[in-house]
């Protein structure tokens, strides 16, 4: 087993989504593990394809997540285990966790690596799943509606648009974020990407409200040349 390291500050978000074998962390796989890691404004995605043990498999999972079909392309590849474990550890190590329902993500990646390391949870402890986030930034444009108009039906507006239990796609849909598409859903670097767009619909402000006055010239600059064919 390897030593404990110190972990970085959780200045990092990691968007990650894995597809597994089954929905049991103790008993399934994850085969496919996608992690996108911003720093700095900047973000890079990492693909990792472990062979999982199909013996205990559930094959209705399989079937959604589309194994078969996916893992014999002839351009698909297994990385070796422990490497792609050694990769994982480093790459997750004191980031901030974020997507859908990540806290089964976390548990699916916490097996995978209690393979190889002693502390197999190498990401900060608070995961933030981008659907209850949403939820809440909805809810909290029904206080500042309910604070303007004087009327509190917006939590019952919001309340009917959201359902119970929330369905992710249709969370995502209210922020203008569209699902991954059938050829991308539930491939993990499809998942991953979405969960990042919808974090950035909630978390990051419009461009035109954080443009500056030169920048917003130029936005308009642009659009005009585009409306009249680059005639200006």
């Amino acid at each position: 087993m390897s030593t404990n390291r110190p972990t970085r500050q959780p200045t990092l978000l990691a968007f990650v989504d894995t597809e597994t074998t089954g929905l049991d962390p103790l008993l399934h796989d994850a085969w496919e593990i996608a992690v996108i890691l911003r720093a700095d404004g900047e973000d890079e995605e990492h693909i990792f394809r472990i062979k999982p043990d199909l013996a205990t498999a559930d094959p209705q999972a399989l079937e959604i997540n589309r194994y078969h079909e996916r893992t014999s392309h002839p351009d698909w590849t297994w990385d070796d285990p422990h490497l792609a474990a050694t990769r994982l550890q480093s790459v997750l190590d004191g980031a901030v966790m974020v997507g859908s329902n990540v806290a089964f993500d976390a548990e699916m990646l916490s097996n995978l690596l209690g393979r190889y390391y002693s502390q197999p949870r190498p990401w900060h402890y608070r995961t933030v799943d981008v659907v209850t986030l949403t939820v809440g930034s909805l809810y909290g444009r029904a206080s500042e509606r309910t604070r303007n108009d004087c009327d509190a039906s917006w939590y019952g507006k919001v309340a009917r648009a959201v359902g119970w239990p929330w369905k992710s796609h249709d969370v995502s849909r209210l922020v203008q974020v569209e699902p991954p598409t059938a050829d991308i859903r539930h491939t993990a670097l499809g998942d991953a990407r979405w969960a990042r767009t919808v974090w950035d619909s909630v978390t990051v402000p419009d461009a035109f409200f954080a443009a500056s006055d030169e920048q917003l010239a130029q936005m308009a600059g642009d659009a005009l040349s585009r409306l009249y064919g680059g005639q200006l």
